[in-house]
């Protein structure tokens, strides 16, 4: 994986493994505080982040090296692919799963600083 598309490959997994690993932080928080169903709930909240953002890299980086209309459109469609995906798994997990609202949101939210430290701390080129 080489230049651009490899980079942005990269960056892809870092922030959904960072995400992963920030969900997992929250989880076992949560499981000490307020035992296993709130550990799964928090957990669930930081892997649906974790998958809406490797949606949004997946269809970002698909047209590889283009013209900026066409990474323009790319970039709209995985923006609308990840809050998608957002909404829907969070009416399935507070709708039909009845998952813990404060752990889910929390897992949700901690998920988030694995997205910004792992955009931080990557190499330009």
């Amino acid at each position: 994986m080489n230049g651009i598309a490899g980079h942005g490959r990269r960056l892809v997994m870092r922030v959904v493994l960072l995400q992963i690993g920030s969900a997992g932080l929250i989880a076992a928080a949560c499981l000490g505080f307020w035992g296993s169903a709130a550990a799964g709930a928090a957990f669930a909240g930081g892997s649906i982040a974790a998958i809406g953002s490797a949606l949004f890299g997946w269809r970002m980086f698909m047209p590889g090296v283009a013209a900026a209309p066409v990474l323009r459109r790319a970039m709209y469609a995985g923006e609308a692919l990840k809050w998608t995906w957002t909404v829907f798994a969070l009416w399935l997990a507070l709708g039909r799963w009845r998952l813990a609202p404060l752990p889910l949101l929390l897992g949700l939210i901690v998920a988030q600083f694995g997205y910004w430290f792992g955009l931080v701390g990557m190499k330009r080129g």
